[in-house]
């Protein structure tokens, strides 16, 4: 599991299962929650000099990830990456900065439904889950509370047929909506987006 804070980076790994790129982070051993939970409110608090990553090793992992994910509000989350017959990507921008349509779920609807829900809702695009692509977790405050964003996103594609009008949904904050192509994306998007949707486009084969 790994999430980010602002641009500071948490990894949990299971004891025997090392890293390659140890000498990138800041190492705990044996951790447990509260070694991380102490990290993170550090970060939280803007308490940490630089932009560290933080690597904990602990004995249970899921044990661990449990008693962590305990101390936040965790609120589930559904998007999509859409494809269009160009292979083309969808592409937002909200409040000034590059993103994927994405939103909280909604009571009654599977995470699948949320994904091509909230699709349509901020862009106007209609499209078909393919795939999994990824789960994101990066964390906020909200009126005093730690939150912890789950997102699960997906692969989509744009439905056949259908005549696309983007219409951004202004309310969301979002200003722009543009299909872009991979190399654009790096070139354009890069050096002003969230670092959990860097990870996104990674899975797409964005590099």
């Amino acid at each position: 599991m790994h999430f980010y804070t602002g641009k500071i980076y948490f990894e949990i790994r299971a004891v025997h299962n090392k890293h390659p790129k140890e000498h990138q982070f800041v190492i705990f051993g044996n951790a447990s929650a509260e070694t991380v939970w102490s990290r993170y409110k550090s970060a939280a608090e803007n308490d940490t000099v630089g932009q560290p990553k933080y690597l904990f090793y602990t004995i249970n992992l899921e044990e661990t990830k449990k008693q962590l994910l305990e101390k936040f509000q965790v609120r589930i989350a559904g998007g999509g990456v859409v494809f269009n017959q160009n292979d083309e990507l969808l592409v937002i921008k909200r409040n000034g900065i590059f993103d994927i349509p994405k939103g909280h779920l909604d009571k009654g609807e599977t995470i699948e439904e949320c994904a091509v829900r909230e699709v349509e809702e901020e862009t106007g695009v209609k499209s078909t889950i393919e795939h999994l692509l990824i789960e994101t977790f990066h964390t906020y405050l909200y009126k005093g509370k730690h939150v912890m964003k789950h997102t699960y996103w997906y692969k989509l594609k744009l439905n056949e047929n259908h005549e696309v009008t983007l219409v951004p949904q202004q309310e969301e904050g979002i200003e722009e909506i543009h299909w872009m192509n991979i190399e654009k994306i790096k070139t354009t998007v890069w050096k002003n987006t969230y670092q959990s949707i860097k990870d996104v486009f990674l899975s797409c084969g964005v590099k």
